[in-house]
């Protein structure tokens, strides 16, 4: 009884040597693309919205900070264009004044609603003690391709 069994362990363990080996030779073969790689760069660059819906980007952004009844002062917008076909960055810097949960619920319905933005920075200031609402500085970065 035990010996057809030690059998069927050995066999086993065989196959999932072999099975691991195969994995593993898989695994070293070069990988034959379906798609070269000027057509996977274009694909990555395509992601990217175009330079000029930058004024609708801004749109979805402020849309966001009204949604969540943030007040946004006068910001500071600055575009660093695209080198040779590249992607272009618009830095938009916002002092915005509201509560953390709206400040934090702003930052995030932004990022969800622009993949192509970062956040770069944030800084909060409370005037007053025990006050809900606070000042605070966000920086985000709008990642465009050239036109």
């Amino acid at each position: 009884m035990v010996l057809p069994e030690r059998a069927k362990s050995e066999q086993l363990q065989m196959d999932v040597a072999q099975e691991l080996a195969q994995q593993d030779s898989a695994r070293l073969k070069p990988m034959e693309d379906k798609h070269t790689t000027e057509s996977r760069l274009h694909v990555f660059y395509e992601f990217f919205p175009e330079q000029q819906r930058a004024p609708q980007l801004l749109k979805t952004l402020f849309r966001a900070a009204h949604d969540e009844s943030i007040t946004l002062s006068e910001g500071e917008y600055k575009f660093t264009p695209a080198k040779a076909g590249g992607i272009g960055r618009y830095q938009v810097d916002l002092p915005v004044r509201g509560s953390y949960v709206q400040i934090r619920r702003f930052i995030v319905k932004v990022l969800n609603s622009l993949p192509s933005a970062a956040l770069d920075e944030v800084s909060f200031k409370r005037e007053v003690v025990g006050s809900m609402e606070l000042e605070a500085s966000v920086r985000f970065t709008l990642y465009l391709r050239a036109d």
